[in-house]
């Protein structure tokens, strides 16, 4: 498992929107958003504290806000941090800290895992048009504009009354392998069926997973943007989620600054 540094999510303990940039030290402040500071945090502090003041300054525009709560902001942080895109497990710790602390239960916390354990289908719902339009231009098209088969359209019906939306990329999936989009479906969907967490807050997940810079799946997005408004998502929402999910950038410091240190010192 690679260990990239996670978006930071907001302390359990909300911080004022005065403290943007208050007093103290920076190891304090970062010691705030991100809790214990392993090795990667104390030898960046180290080597350039003033990188990891703007850094603060940064991560505290979401951590400060009150329009997501701290809970919220921990479970989308988890979410990226645990998608298959990034797997980073000290951001995986540090968020379901946070998200502990903030009162998530276990259960909710095991449910933004699984919402994004479905990210595999973009594999998917990116090569089947492909695939189609490839085989198309060769004379063998595999879908046509015929109306669904009855089996096609029970299997739509079904994604619709769980997961409450349609969209293009599922219509190619169904007219391709009904049997494959039959069991998406239900692994999908359970979650939706058993979890507890609101709607609004799994579209919001969908959306840090899509956005997040190891994927921005923009031709997949827009449908869940769609159905967070739906949900009563307001575009402040949509906006710190996408700061959170940002955050994620500074895995290129944590990744790297104990290896520069070991082998500049080595030389």
């Amino acid at each position: 498992m690679t260990t990239h540094a996670a978006p930071v999510a907001a302390s359990a303990v909300p911080v004022a929107a005065s403290a943007v940039g208050a007093e103290g030290s920076v190891q304090a402040r970062l010691r705030r958003l991100v809790g214990t500071l392993d090795a990667s945090w104390q030898a960046a502090l180290e080597v350039d504290e003033d990188f990891l003041a703007a850094y603060v300054d940064l991560a505290e525009v979401p951590a400060s806000s009150t329009v997501l709560d701290p809970k919220s902001r921990a479970l989308i942080a988890l979410a990226v941090s645990a998608a298959v895109t990034t797997l980073d497990d000290r951001g995986i710790r540090t968020a379901a800290v946070q998200a502990r602390e903030a009162g998530a239960s276990l259960e909710e916390t095991l449910e933004a895992v699984h919402l994004v354990s479905v990210l595999g289908v973009h594999t998917l719902a990116t090569g089947f048009p492909l695939l189609s339009d490839v085989m198309a231009q060769r004379g063998r098209p595999l879908v046509d504009d015929a109306p669904l088969t009855p089996e096609q359209a029970q299997i739509r019906a079904d994604f619709e009354s769980r997961r409450g939306y349609w969209s293009d990329l599922n219509e190619i999936q169904v007219r391709m392998d009904p049997a494959w989009f039959r069991a998406y479906t239900a692994f999908s969907s359970h979650p939706w069926l058993n979890g507890s967490l609101s709607p609004k807050l799994r579209e919001l997940i969908y959306i840090a997973i899509d956005l997040s810079p190891t994927h921005l799946f923009t031709a997949g997005v827009r449908p869940h943007i769609e159905n967070a408004l739906r949900y009563g998502a307001t575009a402040a929402e949509l906006i710190e989620t996408l700061e959170v999910t940002a955050l994620v950038g500074i895995s290129s410091l944590r990744a790297a600054v104990l290896i520069l240190c070991e082998v500049f010192d080595e030389g």
